[in-house]
């Protein structure tokens, strides 16, 4: 069964703790509550599970109409290439002559003329005026970055320990059972993406979680075994530089000084989150449905933005106990972390990097800075509205969604700016 896995944020700042969606209602963007039976469909869609076609039949059963199922048909003719069962499907009144079909006939038309899904998608949308689908209707609820789309127990018993590890990262359910094994994995680890993936999973758990008890320490020091003495990156020496202390605990002027040598480091992390998102996605390839879009979720998890959530709640407890100097200092500092994760390509990055620069600025207490910041920040919610008006992740198109994760590793800021109209498509 395709089932999806919710997460959120929560005061750490990283990725909460997987459950499974389930029997629960889901609410589209646009106020219209699907229920579980019409979502579950489209989870399956999303997901190219062999019973898609079955789970959207079965909606065909209801005594009124369904478009939601119309438009689930119609996505899966064209997934398959079977463009005029597609046209059939939307060809009927209930779902005739409105924005999606619309949209999804003129893809029927492009696709088979275009190398690949994201252009014909996106030069669809061109030339159709850039319709607004934010309140859709008809469309499912987003296909959010932490959902799981496959059964890792499928998966499980016939790989070796090594893909063993990264499918327990995905989903921490796996490990809480296993915690022994997963602590042999870790201390043998060499993979930081992969251990910083797994820190981002366990932080986002409660507090008295026991694998979070278990795990977390022994995670963060063999990430400080592999930066040793000399870190190569910012998002390696910061780990070492939180470990241990409790986001209530205030910075000291200690604190301040080992973190200026810090903010010295040219890069926030290494490798990039492309590579680690080909590593990811050959090891989950034919192993489990939607494997780029499982290792976007790792190359993520992995890129350790909380870091800068708990800078910034360890700073604002700080606010108290330190003089107006030592307060422009850390403020300065915070800055200059921000301007680490700005320059990375991926929007939680870019988003992370931003509430640094802006809380820094404040306490510089320098309005210019602030101002460009915010100004900053604004263009950033402008890139991702274009995605949102398009409805990207709303469509249903199981190769859209997978091809456009490549892409996304490499530059989620070019993908972003496309849609909002100042760049090529990448």
């Amino acid at each position: 069964m395709a089932s999806g896995l919710r997460s959120g944020r929560v005061a750490g700042g990283g990725w909460a703790a997987s459950e499974w969606l389930g029997g629960r209602e889901v609410v589209g963007t646009g106020g219209d509550t699907w229920n579980e039976r019409d979502q579950e469909a489209a989870w399956f869609c999303f997901a190219g599970h062999p019973d898609a076609s079955f789970k959207v039949d079965v909606l065909f059963s209801s005594p009124t109409p369904n478009p939601r199922a119309r438009l689930l048909r119609a996505c899966l003719s064209m997934q398959e290439g079977r463009w005029d069962s597609a046209r059939r499907a939307l060809a009927f009144p209930e779902v005739r002559n409105t924005p999606e079909a619309r949209l999804l006939l003129e893809l029927t038309e492009r696709r088979p003329r275009v190398p690949d899904w994201r252009h014909a998608f996106f030069e669809t949308w061109q030339a159709l005026g850039r319709p607004d689908f934010r309140k859709s209707l008809l469309l499912p609820a987003p296909l959010a970055l932490n959902y799981l789309l496959a059964d890792i127990g499928a998966a499980w018993g016939s790989v070796d320990e090594t893909r063993r590890f990264s499918l327990a990262v995905l989903h921490l359910a796996w490990a809480e059972p296993r915690q022994e094994w997963m602590l042999e994995q870790v201390r043998a680890s060499s993979s930081v993406p992969l251990l910083m993936a797994l820190r981002e999973q366990l932080i986002a758990l409660e507090e008295q979680s026991p694998v979070r008890q278990f795990l977390l320490s022994e995670v963060e020091a063999r990430l400080g075994q592999l930066a040793s003495s000399s870190p190569r990156t910012l998002q390696l020496a910061l780990v070492s530089f939180l470990a241990g202390k409790p986001l209530t605990a205030p910075f000291e002027h200690r604190d301040l000084e080992a973190l200026e040598a810090l903010v010295a480091l040219p890069d926030w992390k290494q490798p990039a989150s492309e590579p680690f998102f080909l590593e990811m996605r050959a090891l989950f390839d034919g192993l489990m449905r939607t494997p780029a879009h499982h290792a976007f979720l790792l190359a993520s998890s992995a890129q350790a933005a909380s870091l800068g959530s708990w800078l910034i709640q360890r700073a604002r407890a700080s606010k108290a106990h330190l003089s107006e100097d030592e307060q422009r200092w850390m403020g300065r500092l915070l800055w200059e972390v921000g301007a680490r994760l700005f320059e990375q390509r991926s929007a939680v990055e870019m988003d992370m990097g931003l509430r640094l620069q802006v809380f820094g600025s404040e306490l510089t207490q320098h309005v210019p800075t602030r101002e460009r910041c915010i100004a900053a920040w604004v263009e950033l919610g402008r890139w991702e509205d274009g995605l949102k008006q398009a409805g990207f992740h709303r469509w249903p198109l199981l190769s859209l969604q997978e091809e456009s994760c490549g892409p996304r590793a490499r530059d989620e800021r070019a993908w972003m700016m496309a849609f909002a109209g100042t760049g090529e498509l990448p």
